[in-house]
């Protein structure tokens, strides 16, 4: 609770910054609209020439660019802008200031700073994942829809594990920046299911940048088209990153040297 509360301020704090600029703010809300309608179309084009792609049918790759806009847009809304926040402090030395707090280190330099539009990009990907269900029909049940809320979040933990992975780096190299760039590029692979892909694309986005799994997976769960094994490896896969990704991060922090150095 203490870090939910947290969290909150955080986001609060971040809210007040941002409606100081109200126009700038309806329009990073309106940019997002475009971005996940535009995408939208794209799928209903594509299957306005056939019914099937892969074994995807049209509900279930609605339901699949939804919860990749619910992963994009969630890590958008609280790492994306705390983690290049945090290698920032790295190369100024200022990181002390965040580490002297009585709080996580790991929790402050994830969460700190939140994007308040993106939020807007996982309503919408609510949207397009309710509006995907109701395409794939009465064959969602409770026991589906409840596989797809753990494999949702297992997704984004996924996401969040390899960020912090991947920003950790910082300590030893100072500037990973274009390893992050190389993150949101395969970020953009995950709009379609992961099998569509060839064979050396479809492994590198089910193991070194698991977008693939993070929200192929939740979609399959939907769909009906994941058992209880593939549910059972996605929440040990998921809790084994989440063990590595916090281990590293406590060897990184052990070489940060500070603004002393």
């Amino acid at each position: 609770m203490r870090y939910l509360r947290l969290l909150a301020l955080f986001a609060q704090t971040e809210l007040q910054f941002a409606v100081e600029y109200r126009a700038n703010l309806l329009l990073d809300l309106f940019e997002e609209l475009i971005i996940v309608i535009t995408s939208l179309l794209a799928v209903l084009v594509l299957f306005s020439h056939t019914g099937v792609i892969n074994g995807w049918t049209l509900g279930q790759m609605i339901v699949l660019l939804g919860v990749y806009y619910l992963i994009q847009g969630a890590q958008s809304v609280v790492f994306e802008s705390s983690f290049e926040r945090f290698m920032e402090h790295v190369r100024l030395g200022t990181l002390d200031f965040i580490l002297l707090k009585p709080a996580n280190s790991q929790f402050m330099v994830s969460t700190r700073h939140v994007q308040v539009a993106q939020l807007g990009q996982v309503a919408l990907g609510f949207v397009l994942v309710g509006y995907g269900i109701a395409e794939v029909g009465d064959g969602v049940g409770a026991v589906e829809v409840a596989a797809f809320a753990v494999t949702l979040a297992c997704g984004l933990a996924l996401v969040y594990c390899l960020l912090l992975v991947l920003s950790t780096l910082a300590f030893w190299f100072v500037r990973v920046d274009n390893l992050l760039a190389i993150f949101w590029s395969f970020l953009d692979a995950g709009r379609f299911p992961v099998d569509v892909y060839p064979g050396w694309l479809r492994v590198t986005l089910s193991t070194v940048v698991p977008i693939g799994i993070a929200v192929t997976v939740p979609a399959q769960a939907v769909a009906g088209r994941l058992d209880a094994i593939g549910l059972g490896a996605m929440v040990v896969g998921t809790l084994v990153v989440w063990a590595f990704a916090s281990w590293f991060w406590r060897v990184g922090l052990r070489n940060y040297t500070g603004a002393s150095a």
